[in-house]
């Protein structure tokens, strides 16, 4: 029988530009994020980055357009 790792949570971070992005790893001393709900990743120094705000969290997580793809 096998285990399945639990599920992480995502968590989010600001760069020094007020950008919020998904922190998707880590390599040579950079953080590498992503925009919210996906796109081009990024790269930063660790000590350039900060934890959101819970507001910030709240307007970078919500939908920017309609949902459904109606016509």
């Amino acid at each position: 029988m096998s285990q399945e790792e639990p599920a992480q949570a995502a968590r989010y971070m600001i760069d020094r530009s007020g950008k919020v992005g998904e922190v998707v790893g880590s390599y040579l001393g950079s953080v590498y994020l992503r925009p919210p709900g996906g796109g081009l990743e990024w790269s930063v120094r660790p000590d350039t980055l900060r934890d959101p705000t819970p507001q910030e969290l709240g307007a970078a997580l919500r939908p920017m357009g309609p949902v459904g793809g109606g016509r």
